[in-house]
């Protein structure tokens, strides 16, 4: 059991790896193709604007899950320089637990928002605005599952595997 459970962080850690560098790369593809069109060409393209906001968005949210993975969202680091540790072991674990409270609001409305744009359409792009709007639930739930495996950590349910393991 432990070995699958492993495999499968190991999958969504390579999946979520490559998806944020392929959408980050066409996204960058897609603006030097504007610039290029635009300004060396002098040929306009009208769709580049709408995808790459697309795909801005997805990298954004992409590269916070990569980041939440790691244990580097942002935080006030003052507990961790003058707590003790016996304040720290609690207060970690509670600001853990209020993050994926957070989390929960922010899927569960993005959900509601999505749905709301699903009949909505880019004005150029043949695509409903609902992908757009979607990030906020599947990569808040992705950034959830993240914080659940720091929680687990965190109260020493499995083993923290080290900065080199990470």
């Amino acid at each position: 059991m432990r070995f699958s459970v492993s495999r499968a962080w190991t999958l969504l850690d390579t999946t979520l790896d490559v998806l944020t560098a392929v959408s980050f790369l066409v996204m960058a593809l897609t603006l030097t193709l504007q610039i290029v069109a635009r300004y060396v060409l002098n040929w306009p393209l009208a769709w580049p604007e709408e995808f790459s906001i697309l795909f801005f968005a997805w990298s954004v949210w992409l590269g916070g899950a990569g980041g939440m993975r790691e244990g580097r969202q942002i935080r006030i680091d003052v507990i961790d320089f003058y707590a003790p540790a016996s304040v720290r072991r609690i207060l970690e674990p509670a600001l853990t637990i209020l993050s994926l409270a957070f989390l929960a609001l922010v899927v569960w409305y993005g959900v509601k928002v999505t749905e709301s744009q699903s009949t909505a359409e880019y004005d150029i792009l043949p695509v409903s605005r609902a992908v757009l709007y979607a990030v906020a639930p599947v990569m808040g739930s992705i950034m959830a599952l993240y914080l659940l495996r720091i929680l687990a950590r965190q109260l020493g349910l499995v083993p923290d595997p080290g900065p080199e393991q990470q």
